[in-house]
This record gives C-alpha cells, structure tokens and sequence, in this order.
C-alpha cells in the first residue's frame, strides 16, 4: 500500500513530467460546498458536495483543506468519496462531530481543469433551527498547479450560511427563489460577485471569472433552432431568464433577461460577463442566504 509520502511524491512527479517549458499565468482556484447555502427543514438528514474550482490555467492535481462546522447545529452522519475526481489520498476524509471539523488530501496525476469537480459528499443531520455557517480553516487550504511549480492557487477565503427552519420558513424561501428565477444576482454586501437562479431547479450557480460564466451558461443551456430566436422580439414566459443554444448556429448563446422579454447575445467569455453584470440585480447576503446555490 502506498503512503501519503509516496501519494504525494508520485503527483509532483507526474506534474513535473507534464511541465511546459513556459509556466501557465497561475488563476484563482476555490473549495466550496454545493449546496452550501440555502434554507433547509430541521431535523432532517441532507446531503451536500464538496466541489473544487480549478481555477483555469494550467489545472490542478491536488487539493486539501479543514472544512469548520458547529456541531451543536449538524451531526455528519457519512463522507461518500465515489465519485471524485481524486484517486489518491494523501489524507484520507474523515470528520469529528465533537471537534466540528471535516479533512482531507487528495490527489490526481492527471489535470483537472473544470469548473466544479467532486471531491466526495457529505451526509448531515441537522439537530436544530437556526442559522450556522460553514468556513474553511486558516492555513490549511492547498489547491495545487499541475504545471510543474505546484502553486498554491487557493485565494478565496469561503463562508457559507445554511439556515435550518421550519416549513413554513422552507417554504417561504421556495417562494422566494421562485420570484428571483432566471435573473442574475450581484452579492451588493461582497464584491459584487454575479449568481445565476437557473429556472429549471430555482438555485444559484455562481458565475466566478468571465470563462467560467459563459463556460457555466452554456451547460445550463437550452438547444432550440434558429428560426426560434428570429422570430421572436420578445420571448413567451416560459423562456425568461433561460440561456437558448442556437444549434444551427455556431452555438451561439443568448440570455432571455426576464424584465423586458429580449434575447442578448452572449458572445465571447467577456461579452458574457459583460451583459451578465449589466443585467445583474443587486441582492443583499441575507436574501441571497435564501437561495440554494449548487454547481455543475
């Protein structure tokens, strides 16, 4: 059986092997959970994933950190590793539902350079109402290059609120999520970061950098024909707020924004974000908390 020594020897050598003779400008990676956020019944279990963000560039090959929760608000009941995009572990995932805490380190020798890749999931019981938050430890968070340096591109300090109630509140926040659907929220009380209430579940998917934005709207994106967007000046309801494909097209993307029924072209990544931060209604943490957020 290997070891965590020899794990994680054999990742800084496969990422060596794979160096290019030019180093790839390093981005900003995250650790985040999906469904992190959101307002959910108490008393009942509820099982959320932990996703990794490469972060673009060049990808990454490993990953590890110390997930922090309040055990007087959750119990973890079960860590499920399949799938994930590890392999290898230098540290297997366990958790303390005395200390509040869940770890791990893992690894791939092979690249990972999309969006949101599974590390493995998590099964909870919530013990009572009330409004708990998730955070990342200090200093224990790596997101490794698979370039060859393995730099270090995890930047983003994470903090996530779940709000466990009663139905009525679950429901309130339902109908909540309902009325912002289709629209893109700007995070006023943040840094003005951009979410996405896709219309076919009512969650948040978070836009991030612009090619992550136009990466993500085109995997929630509906197929239709051309002659479909032509013909319409402004679109019937059940259009507002999606992304449409045209397939006979080149896959041009175009956002339906919901206030005045009209079709946006997205064009390239920066357009995307361009029009998506234009359309964007701000939301303050509070109301936004509300909204389930996932990731794909």
């Amino acid at each position: 059986m290997k070891t965590p020594q020899k794990i994680f020897k054999t990742l800084l050598i496969t990422s060596l092997i794979l160096a290019p003779i030019m180093k790839v400008s390093a981005k900003e990676a995250r650790i985040f959970l999906s469904s992190g956020s959101g307002v959910f019944t108490a008393g009942k279990d509820m099982t959320t994933r932990l996703i990794v963000n490469s972060g673009g560039g060049a990808g990454i090959n490993a990953a590890e950190a110390i997930i922090k929760f309040d055990p007087k608000f959750l119990k973890v009941k079960s860590i499920n590793k399949k799938p994930s995009i590890f392999t290898l572990w230098t540290k297997e995932p366990k958790f303390s539902n005395t200390a509040g805490t869940i770890e791990f380190g893992g690894g791939n020798p092979a690249k990972f350079k999309d969006t949101a890749g599974q590390i493995f999931a998590i099964t909870f019981t919530s013990l009572k109402s009330g409004k708990t938050e998730f955070t990342i430890a200090t200093g224990t968070a790596q997101i490794l290059t698979a370039d060859g340096y393995a730099e270090n591109i995890f930047k983003e300090k994470y903090q996530s609120f779940m709000t466990f109630g009663n139905s009525s509140a679950v429901r309130a926040a339902q109908i909540f999520s309902k009325k912002m659907s289709g629209k893109i929220l700007l995070q006023i009380q943040k840094n003005g970061e951009a979410w996405y209430v896709y219309p076919v579940d009512n969650r948040r998917y978070f836009l991030g950098r612009p090619e992550d934005a136009f990466n993500l709207m085109r995997k929630l994106g509906l197929g239709v024909n051309h002659a479909y967007i032509t013909n319409y000046k402004t679109f019937p309801t059940k259009m507002l707020g999606k992304i449409l494909i045209d397939v006979e097209d080149k896959g041009r993307a175009y956002y339906i924004y919901p206030v005045d029924k009209k079709a946006y072209y997205l064009g390239r990544p920066h357009d995307a974000f361009r029009i998506m931060r234009e359309k964007g209604l701000g939301i303050k943490n509070s109301d936004l908390d509300k909204i389930d957020d996932w990731a794909i």
